[in-house]
């Protein structure tokens, strides 16, 4: 059983209570010692409160500030006592306050100061951040591309994935739909590619999101709770998860994305095969999938031609390429 941060404070205080109840007077039960030692734990509780929303380099300047002060003042103290400076007879001398003086002093320096230095800052910028997690639906494990997207080391795990992830991978495997049963091949050979990459990338979580008709429900509510992003198909899923703060990777953007850009002036090579939207003009489609509309080239339907790109354009929704035949500019 795992225990919070208030379940553990709340235990070391009930444990310092009992130890203040027994651990005194020959081991006799003494409520007031009990009520002391409950007393110091609350009080060490509220400390621990209080030091934890500091940030570390104050914190770090402030304390080594005040030691620094401390050591000083305590040179001074006993330089004072070596000149035989003098002393009253009776009670405790002035001179014990020196050092919690330099003490103080020294660590309002340091906090106040101590950021000029720029230590800190360095080393944060060294420090190497952890990856946050990304939380990985059924849509994106059978679209595919995540295994490879690991692999060319462009996003890094933990990897969040549903605990009946598998088995929904091999119920669509057993559909009697073709189309259903191909999605479950290709879903279950990305958990395997997934699995074997993700070893030196942070490695694979599952988590319980309960029955599919409440997945996208309980997966909301991890995110709420986790610092994770999203990656999949579903664009309810994603637009919902987006809106409430969280940074998702939306597979229908990747591929756009990826493609390599034709500029104007670059050459191809390409199969026209239909028709364009307007007159003379011809379609064709790159390896990448790139859609080239060829003006006048109507005549030419079904063959293969060269020609050079004019114009590219670019939205969310793919790319498109208006070229001219290779010849026509050649003349």
């Amino acid at each position: 059983m795992k225990l919070s941060g208030w379940e553990v404070r709340v235990l070391f205080i009930l444990v310092l209570g009992l130890l203040g109840t027994f651990a005194f007077d020959g081991f006799s039960v003494s409520p007031w010692y009990g009520l002391t030692g409950l007393g110091i734990g609350i009080a060490a509780v509220a400390l621990q409160v209080s030091f934890v929303k500091i940030p570390a380099d104050e914190l770090i300047y402030t304390t080594v500030g005040a030691i620094i002060g401390l050591v000083a003042g305590i040179l001074v103290l006993l330089a004072l006592k070596l000149a035989d400076f003098p002393e009253p007879a009776d009670g405790v001398t002035p001179l014990v306050m020196i050092p919690f003086a330099f003490s103080y002093v020294f660590a309002h320096v340091a906090f106040t100061k101590g950021k000029k230095l720029g230590l800190m800052e360095r080393a944060t910028e060294v420090e190497t951040p952890s990856a946050a997690p990304i939380l990985v639906d059924l849509t994106g494990m059978v679209d595919g591309r995540v295994a490879d997207m690991v692999i060319a080391g462009l996003i890094r795990g933990p990897f969040i994935l549903s605990s009946t992830l598998k088995s929904r991978l091999e119920e669509m495997i057993e559909s009697g739909d073709i189309i259903e049963r191909g999605r479950g091949r290709r879903g279950m050979e990305t958990l395997e590619r997934l699995e074997e990459a993700a070893g030196n990338s942070g490695g694979i979580q599952l988590r319980d999101f309960g029955k599919p008709d409440r997945e996208k429900f309980r997966m909301l509510e991890f995110m709420r709770k986790e610092r994770c992003s999203l990656l999949s198909s579903d664009s309810e899923l994603l637009d919902i998860a987006a809106k409430e703060g969280n940074h998702v990777i939306n597979l229908e953007e990747v591929g756009p994305a990826a493609r390599p850009v034709v500029l104007p002036g670059e050459f191809l090579s390409l199969k026209l095969i239909r028709k364009g939207r307007n007159p003379k003009q011809a379609v064709g489609f790159t390896e990448d999938g790139t859609m080239v509309v060829v003006e006048d080239a109507e005549e030419l339907i079904g063959s293969t031609v060269d020609v050079e790109a004019h114009t590219t354009f670019r939205s969310t929704g793919g790319t498109m390429v208006f070229a001219r035949l290779k010849e026509q500019n050649g003349s």
